[in-house]
Formats: C-alpha cells, sequence, structure tokens
C-alpha cells in the first residue's frame, strides 16, 4: 500500500519559503515541514503548492491548472488573509461577493475529481497592528463563508484563531506572530498541531 499523501494549498503562510529550499521535498519552513516531522506523517508524501501573495482568486486559477488531484489522501487549504488587504484597500465588495464567488467556483472544481478528505483552514489576524481592526469585519464574513463551503462540498473546517488567541494570553503576541500575519516557528507549531489533531480525529 503506497504512503499516503497529501496537498497544501494557500498563501505564504502555506508557502513558508518552500521554493528556496535545497531540501527537494520544499516543504517550507512553516506548518506543513512541523506536520512532516510528527512520528504519525514522517513517511506521508507532502506536497506544499503554497504561493506568497495568493488570493482566492490566485489560487483558483492555480487549481485551474493541477492535474492529478484525485491521487492526494487528503487536499488542504488556508486563504482569505491577502483578500482582506484587497477587501480593504482596493474593493470593499470583493469579500463577501467576490470572495464567495471565488470560493464556490474552486469547491466546485476540486470536487470533480477530488472525492477524499477536503481542510478548510480558518484565515486568522492578530491585533496590533492596529490597522488590522479594519480588517476584522471582512474576516468574519470570510470564515462564514469557509464553513459555508466546509458543508456544501464534505469539507472539515479547522478552527485557528482561538487556539491562536489563547497562546497569545499565554505566552505573548510577539512568541506566536512576528507582524500580526505571518507566524514564528512556535505559532507554526500551533497549527500543525490542530491540522494533525483534526486529521487524526477522523482517521
Amino acid at each position: 500500500m503506497p504512503d499516503p499523501s497529501y496537498l497544501f494549498l494557500g498563501d505564504s503562510i502555506t508557502d513558508a519559503g518552500h521554493l528556496w529550499e535545497e531540501d527537494p521535498r520544499m516543504l517550507g519552513q512553516g506548518f506543513v515541514r512541523k506536520i512532516s516531522e510528527h512520528r504519525d506523517f514522517s513517511q506521508a508524501r507532502l506536497t506544499n503548492r503554497g504561493q506568497d501573495g495568493f488570493t482566492s482568486a490566485d489560487l483558483l486559477r492555480l487549481v485551474r491548472r493541477l492535474s492529478g488531484l484525485e491521487n492526494y489522501d487528503c487536499v488542504t487549504i488556508l486563504i482569505g488573509v491577502n483578500d482582506l488587504s484587497v477587501a480593504r484597500y482596493a474593493d470593499p465588495a470583493w469579500i463577501p461577493e467576490r470572495f464567495d464567488e471565488n470560493l464556490q467556483a474552486l469547491m466546485t472544481l476540486i470536487r470533480r475529481s477530488f472525492k477524499k478528505r477536503l481542510l478548510l483552514m480558518e484565515p486568522f489576524l492578530f491585533v496590533p497592528p492596529a490597522e488590522h481592526l479594519h480588517m476584522l469585519p471582512f474576516l468574519g464574513k470570510e470564515r462564514h463563508i469557509l464553513q459555508k463551503a466546509a458543508q456544501t462540498f464534505s469539507g472539515e473546517y479547522v478552527s485557528l484563531q482561538q487556539t491562536l488567541d489563547a497562546a497569545v494570553q499565554q505566552q505573548g503576541l510577539w512568541e506566536i506572530t512576528t507582524d500580526g500575519i505571518h507566524l514564528t516557528d512556535l505559532g507554526n507549531q500551533l497549527l500543525a498541531d490542530r491540522w494533525i489533531e483534526t486529521y487524526i480525529r477522523r482517521v
């Protein structure tokens, strides 16, 4: 029986510099690598296709070009933080209208060939910086859209913000995030732990 295989799609939080590594697995230095280091997944084949700066529209364009989705045992998506900037600074209608359209198209496309486990991870944000306060209403709408998509397309919604906020209360903000968006080593470990907990719970 072949080793299980997992595909990770998303923005810079998933990417985590994976294209700049000498490691041929190109997993990055984020939560995807942390998952690969866990004893239950050390023999699995993990593929990181995260891309710095990706919005939901960019991810949709990527998936339209992907082939072989049916060969994976699980597809994981973490997207949304860059859409917040689009809505805040360029197009307020981007969320919820365009984000919802992109998610519906993305899920429909994936489910045409991929019938196995689909994990939708919750986008998250930290305050400070104070500017992020203006993005929180958009973030709430994104989460509602993602939760609805998980239900509609037989996926699993993986909550993250509550776990990260609890860690901030215990450890301090800058122990978890480097800039209010991206994660420290500890923050990435928390994401990996939540993914592992969710995945193993259903196996």
